[in-house]
């Protein structure tokens, strides 16, 4: 062809070949906004402090919890989603609070179709995926699983226990051939403290009648979005427990052992 060709957008169609891109425009003005930080869910400050019904501001896909750590939340084409502990879906009032939330709006920046791969393999295989492992992502996979296992954190009681004591008794559900949707994010090293870094997603059946914190899945296909978050802002807490909350201590092994 004598007519070139002005390639703005990559869509990778399939999971075999890996993206290969050196540069994310700054164009790019996709924005991760979070509600405080995952130190502060580690260390037991589960108190809400912000309204679920402002998160769609912000952005109409993400991940959280709630008040008294009550449960997994999964923000899908802005509805709030609330997986409780017994495993059933609600709908919570706009008015509830949330301790612990990440949201942002899906530009679909890179399209792939997956099939026949593991949560694992998707870990270890990142770079075939994401250009880099020094930016934010925020994820989303629809498609067919032939295994999901999931887990609920319960709604606690003051005083608070710290979230590797709550996540040692966690309920976990696990679902066979089952279709549904993946939400979440990627976030970077140096979000330690911050975020969950690497992988932290959630997950909800197309029925939405079950779902949770993804601990495992084998997927049959699907198809993954995933959007460049270049942006970030945070809001902190703007009064009780997290004022008085230790932040020096390095809590990365405990966080390891929460989301396992």
């Amino acid at each position: 062809m004598k007519n070139s060709i002005l390639v703005i957008l990559i869509i990778v169609i399939s999971s075999c070949n890996s993206m290969q891109q050196n540069e994310v425009k700054h164009e790019n003005t996709a924005k991760l906004f979070q509600v405080s930080v995952i130190d502060a869910l580690l260390q037991g400050i589960y108190d809400g402090n912000y309204p679920i019904g402002e998160l769609s501001q912000y952005g109409s896909f993400g991940i959280g919890t709630f008040d008294a750590l009550d449960g997994e939340m999964i923000v899908f084409n802005d509805t709030v989603f609330q997986v409780k502990s017994s495993g059933e879906i609600l709908k919570p009032e706009l008015n509830t609070l949330t301790p612990f939330a990440a949201v942002a709006n899906m530009n679909s920046d890179t399209l792939f179709q997956l099939k026949d791969l593991s949560f694992s393999d998707l870990h270890d295989n990142f770079e075939q995926y994401f250009p880099t492992g020094n930016i934010f992502y925020l994820i989303k996979i629809h498609g067919e699983f032939t295994y999901m296992k999931t887990r609920s954190v319960p709604k606690q009681n003051k005083p608070y226990p710290p979230l590797v004591e709550v996540t040692k008794n966690q309920p976990e559900f696990e679902f066979e051939n089952v279709k549904g949707d993946i939400i979440g994010f990627y976030c970077p090293e140096f979000a330690k403290g911050i975020n969950v870094t690497g992988l932290h997603l959630h997950f909800l059946n197309q029925q939405r009648t079950g779902g949770g914190h993804i601990l495992a899945f084998d997927l049959k296909q699907a198809t993954m979005e995933v959007g460049y978050l270049m942006n970030y802002e945070l809001l902190l807490p703007n009064k009780g427990d997290f004022f008085a909350g230790d932040f020096s201590k390095d809590r990365s092994e405990e966080l390891k052992k929460a989301e396992k």
